[in-house]
């Protein structure tokens, strides 16, 4: 994987190229001050004749990589207007760049983990905020706690090392379905819409009612922040016939669709819910095994079904649950709907012949620990979600900053 890092300050960039580098073993690209002038003028200038309907073929300016790392404090760039940040630019790189996935760099840089809605910085216009501290931590990179060296790892943050590949997929997926409904498209069960938050359908469509009817191209006119301005949304969207706007239209969707399943689907967990949280309300699917604390671990790493689940109840109750479209959630996710309505899995809750382990999910260590009697003894908070599971767990590692502390109040 390539990996483009971008600072307005060659020595402070470096030692980010030099970080990632190192944790995450892939070849890694510096644009400085000069380099960065200029392909950001060549990225505002192809924008510009875009928006004005010249749609004649050029090559974007931010191309050739996986990843990009946008520093946020870009106010050396000797650039006219407003000062720059990641934030300001990061948009126009997903829209008109070719680079698959932004990360934006020390945006929020006194803030470790995210209490409020599990997603980190809520208000990103990339794909993923994180801080320096956090590029040194292997595991952001391959999504395994083992590799964690302070065991900090937020259950939010993606896998890096499959995050490109996964939104090309993401975007092939959207530009073949462009005029189709997002809910019908991802197989979404008609009740669905009935346990969607009125965020999550705001955040789909503010002009729409029903949001069952709501397409990914009206989704990117009425919805997408990455442009701000709609009317310039509007000349995109009547345009995609060619091929070109087609991508862009598509590149920008999969981002922002992206982004509302991480913060309006598996954040309030209400609609689908994953393996871990899925085990916290129903112990019983683990069988023989739910004393077992660390056979819960394992479970979260199991790559296919069962998903070490118990092999009778499984393929009876759980599988036909199971959401479908993988590229668009990080672990197997289950519609909790169709569980929750379930009458025999639920008597089982009752009626379960053994005990299983006092614990709880830690969001931050990306780990089950037992509630009481561990070197962990973690800390319930509450996240700020519509729905019924905002009861979250943090281990509250020293060193790491956990924000709103609020949250944290009983």
């Amino acid at each position: 994987m390539k990996v483009l890092v971008c600072d307005d300050r060659e020595g402070k960039g470096e030692r980010t190229r030099s970080t990632i580098a190192k944790e995450s073993g892939h070849e890694t690209t510096l644009w400085a001050k000069e380099r960065l002038e200029k392909e950001i003028m060549v990225l505002f200038e192809r924008a510009g004749s875009m928006l004005n309907g010249d749609f004649s073929p050029s090559l974007p300016a931010f191309t050739g990589f996986d990843v990009v790392v946008l520093d946020n404090n870009l106010s050396a760039l000797n650039i006219g207007g407003a000062r720059h940040t990641a934030e300001s630019i990061a948009g126009y790189v997903r829209a008109f760049g070719d680079i698959p996935y932004v990360v934006s760099l020390n945006k929020n840089p006194q803030v470790d983990f995210d209490l409020r809605y599990l997603v980190g910085d809520y208000q990103t216009h990339a794909d993923l905020a994180v801080n320096d501290a956090h590029l040194s931590n292997p595991a952001l990179w391959t999504g395994d706690p083992k590799d964690a060296p302070d065991r900090f790892l937020p259950w939010y943050f993606p896998v890096l090392n499959d995050a490109a590949d996964r939104r090309r997929r993401q975007i092939r997926f959207v530009q073949e379905r462009l005029d189709e409904r997002i809910l019908g498209s991802m197989g979404f069960p008609p009740s669905a819409s009935a346990y969607l938050s009125r965020h999550a359908k705001g955040s789909l469509s503010p002009d729409a009612v029903r949001v069952s009817g709501v397409t990914f191209k009206k989704f990117f006119v009425t919805a997408c922040r990455s442009l701000p301005i709609k009317k310039e949304r509007k000349k995109l969207a009547v345009a995609t016939s060619d091929e070109t706007v087609r991508h862009i239209v598509s590149r920008v969707v999969a981002g922002e669709l992206d982004r509302w399943f991480r913060r309006d689907l598996l954040g309030p967990q209400d609609v689908l819910v994953d393996l871990p949280h899925l085990l916290m309300r129903l112990p019983f699917l683990l069988g023989s095994h739910a004393d077992d604390i660390e056979y819960w671990n394992d479970v979260l790493v199991a790559t296919g079904p069962p998903y070490g689940l118990s092999a009778e109840i499984y393929p009876k109750y759980i599988d036909g649950a199971r959401f479908l479209h993988r590229d668009w959630v990080k672990t197997p996710c289950f519609w909790w709907m169709d569980l929750k309505s379930n009458a025999e899995l639920n008597q089982m809750f009752f009626r379960g012949d053994s005990s299983w382990a006092d614990a709880v999910f830690c969001e931050d260590l990306s780990r089950f620990e037992l509630r009481k009697g561990s070197n962990t003894m973690p800390l319930e908070f509450a996240a700020e979600f519509e729905g019924a599971w905002n009861r979250r767990h943090v281990a509250d590692l020293k060193g790491k900053q956990y924000a709103p502390k609020s949250r944290l109040a009983k």
